[in-house]
């Protein structure tokens, strides 16, 4: 009995640990695939954006990330690198499954720029909605 109440009680911990990692506001969400773009974590970046089954292709995921990585690292170092990601607001759609999020990105050279991304929740993950 007392080790199926230690299990119970290590899985809850476990599940718990895993919900807490998820971000759980679209601002949240932006906020990590931002943080992942400017610490050169190319692949976490484009695992926030809502990419069709069609386009998850090794190739075309592939040079997705070669893509990111070549023009996205070139704008933030030519800026002294990304110092912080402000959330400024959340606008939520009503049915709770859509957001247009606003947002600083705060660079190292002290200018900054204010900018909008429309996200999506998919399986109850809130991901960057790149546009068809």
């Amino acid at each position: 009995m007392m080790k199926q109440l230690i299990r119970l009680g290590l899985m809850l911990v476990a599940v718990l640990a895993m919900v807490s990692c998820t971000p759980s506001t679209p601002g949240a969400a932006l906020k990590n695939y931002m943080s992942a773009l400017s610490d050169k974590d190319y692949e976490k970046f484009i695992d926030g954006c809502n990419i069709s089954e069609a386009d998850k292709a090794k190739e075309i995921r592939e040079g997705l990330i070669a893509m990111i990585q070549e023009k996205g690292s070139k704008t933030i170092e030519k800026k002294g690198g990304l110092k912080e990601i402000e959330i400024v607001s959340e606008e939520m759609a009503e049915d709770g499954n859509s957001a247009i999020v606003t947002y600083k990105q705060h660079y190292g050279d002290g200018s900054v720029k204010e900018d909008t991304q429309k996200m999506i929740k998919v399986d109850g993950k809130w991901l960057m909605d790149i546009g068809k």
